[in-house]
């Protein structure tokens, strides 16, 4: 008879900040014939000081520089293994959602109900996936999930400060103002595990990995299922006016990585590439500089990352290159290429971890062909930060980022050619204390 367990946290351990993270099946697996439930979660509270070059610029708003931000992420899920040794399990993420400043969620119609319910938000899926496999044959996820660009690759961590840092997925980098938020391309993006997909991981060969992932459409469950032959349709494949420079079609990753351990150091390295294509304009179209063009060029981004660990220390680092914008979006004609690394350094010791990054990206950014902006924008910023385990499940945390951005002739404040004059250069500072409870 089939044994169903409820999973402890000391059975499950402290849990990282996505549940998507590090391997594709359970990290161990039930014995035959057992069914283990999780309920982990995170929540995050944390107090910040922001100054940035638009904090009292934009329309005469002026920000307070003291501000809170907080957070919750539920990950429900199972791991089971069948009585011949086939293991195969669903994993979930829930996270609190956005909303405007003063208008929450009214508790029985879910709408916006004003100011009277400020403070009242909902959840929303963000990653939900089955797997199916066993060491010997590899392991098939399908769903919303990360695929092989997060999956085999390494020298992005995000294991020290708030845990998000400059990606914005959280912390007090979500809240630094979004003309002053430096653009990374950074591995773990929203808008590359949120979307349904197949993903196969081989077993390990001698340290080696294999991987490669197919997803028709970035939609994620539900997401323009209900179809009329509009641009909402998920399978929409192109369109009189286009779609945007941001919906991908036909979305193929392949991956590579190699792992071992040389008198005590351990060492990852990692090669990956991704190719999309956007849905296609059927009767051509205009830029905002009268350019006219018969689509956006196809996304073709390779990546190359490793990692040395020994003593407590981790050293990494992460670059990748190709035909993409800022945000995973599409090329026009005559824009650049972009360029992204990133280097991070860890150490833990007992009860403490410190960390610092720093990245730098090259981009395209808002130049067009004809347009009176630079050619470049360049984007870079800094994390410090330092973490206290009190127990497995309770942590102290404190993050310092510094972030930078410039493109010649462009006003990042309103986001416009207007008045560039002082602000084709803004920049920013963040710190934080936070508090992260984990089970």
């Amino acid at each position: 008879m089939r044994k169903y367990l409820l999973a402890s946290a000391a059975s499950l351990g402290l849990m990282v900040a996505a549940s998507g993270a590090a391997h594709a099946q359970a990290a161990k697996a039930p014995a035959p014939g057992q069914i283990v439930v999780h309920l982990n979660g995170l929540l995050n509270d944390q107090i910040n000081m922001i100054g940035a070059t638009g904090d009292n610029v934009q329309g005469g708003n002026k920000l307070n520089p003291i501000g809170m931000a907080g957070f919750l992420r539920l990950y429900p899920g199972f791991d089971a293994t069948t009585e011949n040794g086939i293991e195969y399990g669903v994993a979930a993420e829930l996270r609190t959602t956005y909303s405007s400043a003063g208008v929450g969620i009214h508790e029985a119609t879910n709408s916006a109900a004003g100011a009277a319910n400020g403070g009242v938000t909902g959840l929303a899926i963000r990653r939900a996936y089955a797997y199916i496999g066993t060491p010997q044959t590899g392991f098939v996820r399908f769903g919303q999930t990360d695929g092989i660009w997060w999956l085999l690759s390494t020298g992005e961590y995000y294991n020290f400060g708030d845990g998000n840092l400059w990606n914005a997925d959280g912390g007090v980098g979500s809240s630094v103002p979004n003309q002053d938020h430096p653009s990374g391309l950074f591995t773990s993006s929203g808008s590359l595990y949120t979307t349904n997909k197949i993903v196969y991981i081989s077993p390990d060969v001698a340290g080696f990995k294999a991987g490669f992932d197919f997803e028709p459409n970035s939609n994620g469950f539900k997401e323009g299922e209900s179809c009329s032959l509009t641009t909402d349709c998920a399978t929409l494949s192109s369109a009189a006016g286009g779609a945007g420079n941001a919906r991908r079609k036909n979305t193929v990753t392949g991956g590579l990585e190699y792992s071992s351990e040389f008198s005590g150091t351990g060492v990852t390295l990692a090669v990956d590439y991704l190719h999309a294509a956007p849905i296609g304009v059927s009767s051509g179209g205009v830029t905002a500089t009268g350019y006219t063009f018969n689509g956006y060029k196809s996304m073709g981004i390779a990546e190359f990352s490793g990692q040395v660990k020994y003593a407590g220390f981790t050293l990494g680092a992460n670059v990748k290159t190709g035909q993409v914008n800022d945000g995973y979006t599409f090329l026009l004609p005559g824009q650049r290429d972009l360029l992204f690394y990133e280097v991070t350094g860890i150490y833990d010791f007992g009860p403490y971890t410190v960390g610092a990054y720093y990245f730098n990206q090259q981009s395209a950014g808002a130049y067009t062909l004809g347009s009176s902006y630079g050619r470049t924008a360049t984007n870079y910023g800094i994390a410090v930060g330092a973490n206290y385990a009190l127990s497995k499940n309770l942590g102290l945390y404190a993050t310092y980022l510094y972030g930078h951005r410039h493109q010649a002739g462009y006003n990042f404040i309103s986001n416009s050619a207007t008045v560039a004059t002082g602000y084709d250069n803004v920049q920013s500072q963040a710190f934080s204390l936070g508090a992260a409870l984990k089970w």
